[in-house]
């Protein structure tokens, strides 16, 4: 990942570093009196908008201005943690110069964090991006996929789904905080023009697929009168439990472990004592990081890193089951079937996902009575990096058609997909130098 990553950012250095010195300036979210949780939240209904603002900072993807983005605005509205207590999340609408007021995708973008600093609406904006750690290229990739959204005319929203103290992990949080912005979406006419029967769309990929698919497993019990029409999900996580994440320990992706585990911890206090009592201490600065960097540096900082081997041996039984018990919590939630339609497209290489345990996942939703179209990447080269970019295309051709009313196919339809390859008329969306370097990430044999 973090080779990918880096080769596409090394590929657009010159164009960030032409807008580095740009005078636009904004506050982390940690130091913004915009992002603070009212005192009197309490007061106000899941959904109600509380506050809103044009975001201080351009939005701004390796230093590039998405053209199809008209007007932004961020929205504060009341949503509810996983102890059930209120408290205020933020989305960002994203509205295009000829936009379709009446078609609404909730754009779900992995964070993978452990602080509200890491949320989209922060490492949107250009000013972040200037700062090593909350710089990301998680983000800006991810609003590439936001571009080729508003060029299909569509509002974009986009939450900041960990909530105020980055709960990444945290599945009630997630869940909440991404249904209450659409039902804030759908009460912001007056601000961003959207309509309140505006047809409704989401959407996710890795780290937004895990928020994407929690929001319509808990929609039917906590936003039963939301309509949705269709849900497209990629790269999607086969944590079968909570102890499954020290699979990838030592691995690319170690980072993701003591981000998961603090940003669990944020809403469990029992799984944070436990944490604080069983780190070594020389680790301890190490393992907290996640607090105040985002998903990039923490990547490159715990890359093949020994993560459980910066807790004492004598306590890692103990940590896991405050881990276990933290999980199940956040997963006790009244389960309701998923009436949209579903677009699911993975990667079968994906190093972050058993391709075996996906499938199953699938037929799952089968046997329920979902529809299900599922696409299948069989292309040794697609990582999960590359085929979050290579399946945006179809993902959007897909999510086209619900939004235009046309309903989608009943029962399951699994398609091998065997692009391995950036769609020009994607490409086309993109200016030269940024095509061209996706072009060449995905086409390399990283």
């Amino acid at each position: 990942m973090i080779s990918l990553y880096s080769l596409l950012a090394a590929s657009l250095i010159s164009t960030t570093e032409a807008h580095s010195n740009h005078s636009e300036t904004s506050l982390p979210p940690s130091q913004d009196p915009f992002y603070a949780v009212p005192e009197n939240i309490s007061a106000f209904s899941p959904g109600e908008i509380i506050n809103h603002r044009e975001p201080p900072s351009r939005i701004s993807t390796y230093g590039w201005t998405p053209t199809h983005i008209h007007k932004a605005y961020q929205i504060l509205y009341r949503t509810t943690d996983s102890q059930q207590n209120a408290t205020a999340g933020i989305l960002t609408a994203l509205i295009p110069p000829d936009a379709d007021f009446d078609k609404l995708l909730s754009l779900q973008m992995a964070e993978d964090s452990a602080t509200i600093d890491c949320g989209p609406s922060y490492t949107m904006q250009l000013s972040s991006q200037t700062t090593p750690r909350f710089a990301s290229n998680t983000t800006a990739l991810q609003l590439l996929f936001a571009e080729a959204a508003l060029a299909q005319k569509w509002i974009v929203i986009v939450p900041d789904h960990e909530g105020p103290k980055g709960s990444f992990a945290a599945s009630k949080v997630t869940g909440h905080t991404v249904l209450d912005g659409i039902r804030a979406a759908k009460q912001s006419n007056h601000i961003t023009g959207i309509e309140s029967n505006a047809k409704i769309g989401l959407w996710g990929y890795s780290g937004g697929a895990a928020a994407t698919q929690i929001a319509i497993t808990m929609q039917g019990s906590y936003a039963p009168e939301l309509d949705i029409a269709g849900v497209a999900m990629g790269g999607l996580s086969s944590l079968a439990e909570a102890s499954d994440i020290f699979d990838i320990n030592k691995g690319p992706s170690a980072g993701l472990i003591p981000s998961a585990m603090l940003g669990l911890a944020s809403q469990h206090p029992d799984l944070q004592k436990a944490i604080d009592e069983a780190l070594e201490p020389q680790f301890r600065d190490l393992f907290y990081s996640p607090m105040h960097q985002c998903l990039q540096a923490i990547t490159v900082l715990f890359f093949h890193q020994d993560v459980l081997g910066m807790f004492r041996n004598d306590s890692i039984p103990g940590l896991k089951k405050e881990l276990v018990r933290a999980w199940k919590k956040e997963n006790d939630f009244p389960l309701s079937k998923v009436k949209a339609p579903l677009y699911i497209y993975q990667s079968a290489v994906d190093h972050l996902s058993d391709i075996n345990r996906i499938d199953a996942e699938v037929r799952d939703y089968c046997d329920e009575g979902v529809s299900v179209h599922y696409e299948r990447a069989n292309s040794t080269n697609l990582s999960h990096v590359k085929y979050g970019i290579v399946g945006v295309y179809k993902a959007i051709s897909w999510m086209q058609d619900r939004l235009d009313g046309k309903e989608a196919s009943r029962g399951c339809v699994t398609h091998t997909d065997t692009t391995s390859t950036l769609d020009p008329n994607l490409a086309a969306l993109f200016p030269k130098n940024i095509s061209d370097a996706l072009y060449a990430m995905i086409n390399g044999p990283l």
